[in-house]
């Protein structure tokens, strides 16, 4: 019998080379590519963790979506045509800034350049065209099906001025969590967010590090407690968790304001006569062929 497989973006440090290295080591069988943009770290980690041949590493930009197809056909294949796990963990930050010309302004036009939005290709985009390819390879397997997981932040629900690019990124992950977890329960697949409070990682600038107080950092061992948690219960799905010291903290979906809203949320009718058969049915009644 085939090992279970996991693919892992951004798995060459931080968050994501924890949870490798933790599937590895604390879920026997389990083997894990590495996708990530730094081939010398990518490398390092999975020379590292390739016991019995349990890691692969590919150098991948994951805002090119045809090295990330390529790399997901590549783990398909070496893990014997089969994937059971989707990590989207690669992530950046602010780019650009919305409160001041970062960029300068066009010297014949008078106006400002516009905004450098490499943060939502990475944080967004990118994550979007995985989940994508995730379902196609799940569906593929013997037994359909598979886990995704995706690296938010808790400003995926909270504000913050700091990073308004960052955290508008963050905020639209959760809701495309929400919204497509109840769909793809239709598929056998199931999908969560993780949403670290402050945890020490490459994406924070060395500059601030001295500014940081010790006691709020969230150790990695709860990010891992976290994946355990998902593992281990197989309905877990459309969930949102914080991340916060060694607490794993459900966030809710805040309750609807009105009749109204939770109508036009929950109406279904509405689009499967505008759109049907493109888009999916009820949650769990998907469009016949629909893949």
């Amino acid at each position: 019998m085939s090992k279970p497989v996991a693919l892992i973006t951004g798995g060459g440090s931080g968050i994501g080379l924890a949870l490798a290295e933790h599937l590895i080591n604390s879920h026997p069988g389990y083997r894990v590519a590495i996708l990530d943009v730094d081939a010398e770290r990518g490398e390092a980690a999975s020379k590292r963790l390739n016991l019995a041949d349990n890691c692969l590493f590919r150098r991948v930009d994951v805002t090119d979506y045809d090295q990330q197809a390529q790399a997901f056909q590549q783990a398909f294949d070496w893990g014997g045509g089969r994937l059971d796990m989707f990590v989207a963990n690669a992530g950046i930050g602010d780019q650009d800034s919305v409160y001041k010309e970062l960029r300068g302004v066009d010297g014949e036009t008078g106006l400002p350049r516009p905004v450098d939005l490499r943060t939502f290709d990475v944080n967004l985009n990118a994550v979007i065209q995985g989940v994508h390819l995730a379902r196609h390879f799940f569906l593929r397997n013997s037994r359909s099906g598979g886990k995704i997981v995706v690296t938010s932040s808790c400003l995926g629900v909270y504000s913050n001025h700091c990073l308004p690019l960052y955290t508008a990124s963050k905020h639209a992950l959760v809701g495309f969590v929400r919204s497509t977890a109840p769909v793809f329960a239709g598929m056998d697949i199931t999908i969560n967010a993780l949403l670290p409070v402050m945890i020490e990682t490459n994406l924070m600038p060395e500059a601030i590090r001295p500014l940081w107080d010790e006691n709020q950092l969230t150790p990695m061992s709860t990010a891992v407690k976290a994946i355990d948690r998902i593992l281990r219960d197989e309905k877990l799905t459309g969930q949102t968790i914080e991340l916060s010291l060694d607490q794993l903290v459900f966030s809710q979906q805040q309750a609807y304001s009105t009749l109204n809203a939770k109508w036009m949320c929950e109406e279904h009718r509405l689009w499967e006569m505008a759109c049907e058969p493109l888009l999916p049915k009820p949650p769990g009644e998907n469009v016949a062929g629909l893949q």
